[in-house]
């Protein structure tokens, strides 16, 4: 009996280590399955027609009301910053459909040591932005800076870099 105890807990160990490798790894294959699925997408000419033919939409989140549409996705580092080895990250993707085109492509990332940032494509960009791309802090009334938005359109540079 003895024989197979060491060779069983060597099984699990092995077994443990590689749920956990697994589970540190997933946040990020699946942050860069979301940024391949919304790579190419231009606002004011990709439709909705075209955001579905792509395989990850089919399986994503969304909320449709009437003729808006919000296709989102959200990932987290959960097991490394439950194990107090990395802050709590959060990452998330974000389309919005509007009478079956595409009005917005956004990425947001925050840390919780850093400001949360966000880039998004916006047709049309909105009012106080006069350059392509725009930069706009997202100030509380008490002077805390809570965000930063990097806002440009379908024709920036920056656009698919």
């Amino acid at each position: 009996m003895k024989k197979y105890l060491v060779p069983g807990i060597v099984l699990i160990l092995v077994a443990v280590g590689i749920f956990i490798r697994y589970d540190m790894i997933a946040p990020a294959r699946a942050a860069t399955r979301d940024l391949e699925a919304i790579n190419g997408l231009t606002v004011g000419k990709t439709t909705e027609a075209e955001l579905l033919g792509r395989n990850a939409f089919q399986k994503m989140d969304g909320q449709c009301f009437q003729a808006h549409c919000v296709y989102h996705t959200v990932r987290t580092n959960r097991l490394l910053s439950a194990l107090g080895l990395a802050p709590h990250t959060f990452f998330g993707t974000r389309v919005v459909v509007r009478d079956g085109l595409v009005t917005e492509v956004s990425v947001y990332i925050s840390n919780g040591t850093r400001v949360p940032l966000s880039l998004s494509q916006k047709m049309p960009l909105p009012e106080g932005c006069s350059s392509n791309p725009c930069v706009k802090p997202a100030i509380l009334p008490t002077k805390t800076l809570v965000s930063i938005m990097i806002l440009f359109n379908n024709e920036s540079e920056l656009r698919n870099a």
